[in-house]
């Protein structure tokens, strides 16, 4: 990424610019803001990250927040808009340009100043995680939250702080909700989403359990267990056999034939069931009734 300003400090003026432009040896996101076609991943997070970047060229007085901050600090982010990242700056009022989403920077009395990441100047990885879940909902924030304090990134007393600090703004619910759902035991962005859709309709869950032989001899760590029950959930996201290994295949059906041999119900839950509206509650209430 690079500025109109920074490419008139070499000669290049703005015609050859607009030359290269329609030539598509550059990108022009926005306003006083190019990039090197060809180098330059323009998927949707690599792009965001980007103009990330290029915010930053351009606004010397910007910080990241929200899912740019979350990114920013390498977490992962599901149910954000990536077309444009979010920035505070010191103005007086929300204004939308072409690359960005800009927003007056918050006064409120103890929230910590912006930290410096790889992308530049962002919000901490606390009041990051509070202003997503605001942006964007509970799931959206806890997917985010959950990969934090699962890596330590976090804690749940510094979560805890940073929403005290929001808890009379407009949306303030979303962030409670969020707190209410977070657990850093869950591993992926579809471990979170497969807790929440379980525990918002009333299945109460517990996170990676081991389960073990009468020998003791351990079986393995599942993703879920059913509170009061022997119906264990496990979330298949398919990366694990995404390389066709008929080892790890032959290894994942001969541990679900032992826990099945141990009493457990079994039950999987994939990407498609958690887009389907009550797919993924229907198979857990039938294994529930299978294990009564």
């Amino acid at each position: 990424m690079f500025t109109a300003a920074q490419a008139r400090s070499l000669g290049v003026g703005p015609l050859v610019l607009e030359r290269l432009v329609k030539q598509k040896h550059l990108l022009h996101p926005g306003r006083g803001l190019y990039a090197v076609t060809d180098d330059v991943d323009q998927t949707a997070e690599a792009w965001h990250r980007h103009l990330c970047v290029g915010a930053h060229l351009l606004y010397d007085d910007a910080s990241l927040t929200s899912g740019s901050a979350a990114l920013a600090h390498d977490l992962p982010v599901w149910g954000v808009d990536l077309r444009r990242p979010d920035l505070h700056r010191p103005v007086d009022r929300a204004v939308g340009v072409k690359a960005f989403r800009v927003r007056p920077r918050p006064t409120t009395p103890l929230r910590p100043p912006p930290v410096i990441t790889g992308l530049g100047a962002a919000d901490d990885v606390a009041t990051a995680l509070v202003q997503l879940a605001l942006d964007h909902g509970p799931v959206a924030g806890c997917v985010s939250a959950d990969h934090a304090l699962h890596g330590e990134l976090v804690t749940l007393e510094q979560l805890t702080d940073a929403a005290s600090l929001v808890s009379s703004w407009p949306g303030s619910s979303r962030v409670r909700a969020m707190l209410g759902f977070v657990d850093g035991r869950s591993e992926s962005v579809g471990e979170t989403r497969c807790r929440i859709e379980l525990m918002a309709h009333g299945i109460r869950l517990t996170p990676q359990v081991p389960i073990h032989e009468e020998s003791g001899m351990l079986v393995g760590r599942v993703d879920f267990l059913v509170e009061g029950s022997r119906v264990i959930i496990e979330f298949d996201g398919k990366v694990k056999y995404a390389d066709g290994d008929r080892n790890v295949l032959w290894d994942e059906k001969r541990r679900e034939d032992r826990l099945r041999a141990l009493g457990y119900v079994v039950v999987r839950i994939t990407w498609a069931d958690l887009e389907r509206p009550g797919a993924a509650i229907a198979k857990v209430r039938r294994a529930l009734a299978q294990a009564a």
